[in-house]
C-alpha cells in the first residue's frame, strides 16, 4: 500500500503575472516555520548542522523538494511531533516519516478492518454508528453493490484507495466529502473497476434468474431489483 500517494487536488497554475502559486507560498512558509522551530528547540545542534545562511538556504531547498507531496499543515505538525518523540536533532527522513498517514493516531481503523466494517454493516446510511465517517464515505464511493457482491481481491483495492484518500483528508483538515478525482486512476485501478462492474452485473443477472426474472426482458425489472438491493 502506498501512503499519501493519491493527490486530491490539481496543481495550481502560475498567474499571468508570473507570481508563485499560493500552494508554493504555503509550502515555503511551512519549511521556514519548521526550520525556525528546530532552531529554537535545538540551537546548538541546528547551528552545527547549518552553520551559515547559505547552508540553510540549500537545506531548505532540499527539504521543500522532499516534502512537497505533503500538505503544509502536515509538515508543521510533523515538526511539532518530532520535538516530543525525537531524542536527537531530527533529520529530513524522520520528518518525512512523521508526515505519513498513521491510522491509529487519528482514531481510524486500518484499511482492511474498515473494509470488513463496511461489508458487514447492517445499514448503509450516514446515521449508522460507523467507527468513523471515513468508513461510510469510502464505502459509498466504492459502491455498496460492489462491496456486497464482489470478491475481496477485487473490491478491497478500490475501497482501500478511496479510504486512504479520505483518511488523508482527515489528517490534512480538508473537506472529507469533496469529489474523489477518478481521472487520476491508474490503468490497474481502471481494470479492477471494469472487472468488478462486470462481476457485479453477472451476479445481478444470476440473482434475477434465480428469482424467475428474465434479465434481458426490460430495463424496469432490473431497476426495481437495484432499488431492492440498495435498501
Amino acid at each position: 500500500m502506498t501512503t499519501g500517494s493519491s493527490s486530491l487536488t490539481s496543481d495550481r497554475q502560475h498567474s499571468s503575472g508570473g507570481t508563485k502559486p499560493p500552494a508554493g507560498r504555503e509550502l515555503e512558509q511551512a519549511i521556514n516555520s519548521l526550520f525556525t522551530l528546530l532552531e529554537d528547540a535545538y540551537p546548538l545542534k541546528f547551528k552545527r548542522a547549518y552553520p551559515t545562511d547559505e547552508d540553510q538556504i540549500r537545506a531548505k531547498r532540499v527539504w521543500r523538494s522532499a516534502l512537497k507531496e505533503f500538505n503544509p499543515r502536515r509538515i508543521w505538525m510533523a515538526g511539532k511531533k518530532a520535538l516530543d518523540t525525537s531524542k536527537f536533532f531530527p533529520d529530513l527522513s524522520e520528518i518525512r516519516e512523521l508526515c505519513k498517514l498513521r491510522y491509529d493516531e487519528l482514531g481510524l481503523k486500518e484499511p482492511l478492518q474498515a473494509y470488513y466494517e463496511a461489508c458487514h454493516a447492517p445499514s448503509q446510511t450516514r446515521d449508522y454508528g460507523w467507527s468513523h465517517l471515513a468508513v461510510y464515505l469510502a464505502a459509498r464511493e466504492t459502491g455498496w453493490l460492489m462491496l456486497h457482491s464482489e470478491e475481496q481481491r477485487v473490491a478491497f483495492p478500490l475501497f482501500e484507495r478511496n479510504y486512504e484518500i479520505i483518511c488523508n483528508r482527515v489528517l490534512d483538515g480538508e473537506d472529507l466529502e469533496a469529489t474523489i478525482m477518478k481521472g487520476l486512476e491508474d490503468s490497474r485501478t481502471k481494470e479492477l473497476t471494469r472487472r468488478a462492474e462486470e462481476a457485479a452485473d453477472q451476479a445481478q443477472r444470476k440473482l434475477m434468474m434465480d428469482q424467475g426474472i428474465d434479465p434481458d426482458c426490460g430495463k424496469e425489472a432490473r431497476k426495481r431489483l437495484k432499488a431492492t438491493l440498495k435498501t
